[in-house]
């Protein structure tokens, strides 16, 4: 499975370990971090993948200059991929499915964690963690300058109302420098980010500190805009201006990597370059031998190139064909830089020998109305695929590496059992972790925290909480309040009353002295692509059964208060305080709906844990 040129048997403690890739040297200072993502480059689109015709000369090098991994598994499609390369983390446990407003501040990344190690950290080209906004950029999540765009919408300029923008271009494109307004520059895009790349090269050279460098080009993702001196060396087809784009980002690529020799940089910096997710299919066949493409749970949708570099550690002309993830990278970084590991990580260091077992690996794409998953055992034999619009796909990965074949008819216990392991993982994911604090024995509390999770108002929020009122409830009581957010009061005489970002929905009065289990779930649909399609779900639940709901079109984007945080029993201002007894509340990242209308993905009201006490 494995073709080793090097090992280097090291015993510690009595216990051997093999240090795979190493040759023993060691830097006095740690190395500083190149990561370079292509966006939507298939396994096929790499020429040392068996290619002869994709033109990545400057890729096949560095492959062959350090380790080349044939069972790397990103995710389908961009923004979830970029969450998990982020944050160590699968993307559901974040509210990405694929969908949200971004990553909430405070969320450790990658460059978060290297800053506390000393690093100076740039980011440079497309973003598009989710639909993120200036308070979700990298500036805002670890990264101390950063160069490009949040989202491929923004490149053409914004249109004449000033909020939305044009749509996706890489000529004279608009980029964001910071926090400022996004500014047209002259050019073709991935020139400008290259030339920025080499730029923050040449800087580093004198610096004392260590470097993260994270360049996240845009190409070859569409459209197919190659500039004219690559155009020209291609074919007048789709095919070919495809691979001459390809051709342009892989020149790219040869060129900063050129200006780290030139520096004198290469000896201590770790490469690694990797894709997002798989090709599209759309000008050529980027993901064979396998199939799927893009946006699909198949091993062409998600199984992608990664390539890493580090000289005097890792051993040139390596193949690895074990399976790894994206989920590998932040502790592979962590690791070489010295960082303590976040123990909420799931991956592990690709750098050592032997190499932990794998976490099983899950995808997963829902909103109220559908829902698609796919999980891979441990092993890495089997692939399950099932979806509102997928029929259950099962493939033997051993016996036919491609996934075409289906052989679910033969083997429902495999089925049964990667069902059951998604279902339970899945529970884990839409559990919102956050920081309360009580500040009385009847519930009272403050709670903070992971913001756009705990906030309805972007994507699923389901709040439940178990409350108990008492006989003195005529005048207005507040069970939670979130200032610019929500509110949920209750009094003896007018019942329940919720205010959801201006929506409201009112209940009856809830009995007295005993546990009434109250939820609210909520679902803001926002593309900003599509934004006719844009809706809101409001639904307000009691002890199981529906008591009201709002549905209602273009809901407007409110992105204020995120960060304020929810009181529980109290406004704000410790006034309004609720005299009956409240449990400590249940936050899932997604709106769960009627049992009758839920499906395999166990995404009913009957599913949400209990608040009030069993008698």
């Amino acid at each position: 499975m494995y073709r080793w040129l090097c090992l280097a048997i090291v015993p510690i403690l009595g216990v051997v370990f093999f240090l795979l890739f190493t040759s023993g040297k060691q830097d006095a200072s740690p190395p500083n971090i190149l990561l370079i993502v292509l966006d939507d480059l298939g396994y096929n689109d790499l020429g040392v993948n068996g290619n002869s015709e994709t033109p990545t000369p400057n890729l096949n090098a560095l492959a062959a200059q350090g380790t080349r991994y044939t069972r790397f598994y990103a995710d389908s499609t961009c923004s979830v991929a970029r969450a998990a390369l982020l944050t160590g983390q699968f993307p559901a446990f974040h509210g990405l499915r694929p969908n949200h407003l971004g990553l909430s501040v405070g969320t450790t990344t990658i460059a978060s964690a290297l800053g506390q190690a000393g690093y100076h950290s740039q980011h440079i080209g497309k973003w598009h963690v989710a639909n993120a906004t200036l308070e979700q950029s990298p500036g805002k999540l670890g990264f101390d300058n950063w160069f490009g765009f949040l989202f491929q919408s923004e490149l053409r300029g914004p249109s004449k109302d000033g909020v939305t923008f044009m749509g996706m271009t890489y000529l004279d494109p608009w980029l964001r420098e910071n926090q400022a307004p996004p500014t047209q520059f002259k050019g073709h895009l991935t020139d400008i980010l290259t030339k920025r790349a080499i730029d923050f090269l040449g800087e580093q050279r004198e610096s004392a500190a260590p470097w993260f460098l994270n360049l996240w080009f845009y190409a070859p993702h569409g459209p197919i805009q190659p500039a004219e001196r690559f155009k020209t060396k291609h074919p007048a087809t789709p095919e070919g201006k495809y691979r001459a784009l390809v051709d342009q980002v892989d020149t790219s690529v040869g060129l900063v990597l050129e200006e780290l020799d030139r520096q004198g940089l290469s000896e201590n910096t770790l490469v690694i370059v990797l894709s997002d997710n798989g090709g599209t299919n759309a000008q050529t066949d980027n993901n064979y031998p396998f199939h799927g493409k893009k946006a699909q749970y198949f091993e062409g949708g998600v199984r992608t190139p990664l390539m890493m570099r580090w000289p005097g550690h890792i051993e040139p002309n390596i193949v690895i064909d074990d399976v790894v993830s994206i989920l590998d990278i932040f502790p592979t970084i962590a690791s070489v830089a010295a960082v303590p590991i976040p123990t909420e990580l799931k991956g592990r260091n690709l750098l050592t020998r032997p190499l932990s077992a794998p976490i099983q690996l899950f995808w997963e794409m829902s909103e109220p109305g559908y829902y698609l998953f796919s999980a891979l055992s441990t092993d890495g034999r089997w692939r399950f695929t099932q979806g509102t619009w997928q029929n259950p796909t099962l493939n033997d990965l051993e016996s036919d590496p491609s996934g075409s074949e289906n052989v679910a008819a033969l083997h429902p216990d495999i089925i049964e059992k990667l069902t059951r392991e998604y279902l339970q993982w899945r529970k884990n994911a839409r559990t919102v972790h956050t920081f309360y604090e009580a500040v009385d024995e009847r519930g009272g509390a403050i709670i903070t925290g992971d913001d756009l999770q705990r906030s309805p108002g972007h994507s699923g929020f389901t709040f439940a909480i178990g409350v108990t009122p008492d006989g003195d409830n005529n005048q207005t009581q507040v069970i939670a309040q979130q200032d610019d957010r929500w509110r949920l009061q209750s009094d003896g005489k007018q019942g329940l009353r919720l205010d959801v970002l201006g929506y409201l929905l009112q209940a009856p009065v809830l009995p007295v002295g005993r546990c009434s289990e109250v939820v609210i779930t909520s679902h803001f649909k926002f593309t900003p692509i599509h934004r006719d399609e844009n809706k809101v779900y409001i639904d307000l639940y009691i002890d199981g059964e529906k008591v009201n709901s709002i549905e209602a079109d273009n809901p407007p984007i409110q992105n204020q208060g995120y960060a304020n945080p929810t009181y529980i029993g109290a406004n704000p201002l410790g006034e309004e305080v609720f005299t009956g007894t409240l449990s400590r509340p249940v936050i899932l990242n997604e709106r769960v709906i009627l049992d009758a209308d839920a499906s395999i993905i166990a995404n009913g009201i009957s599913g949400v844990p209990a608040t009030c006490t069993p008698k």
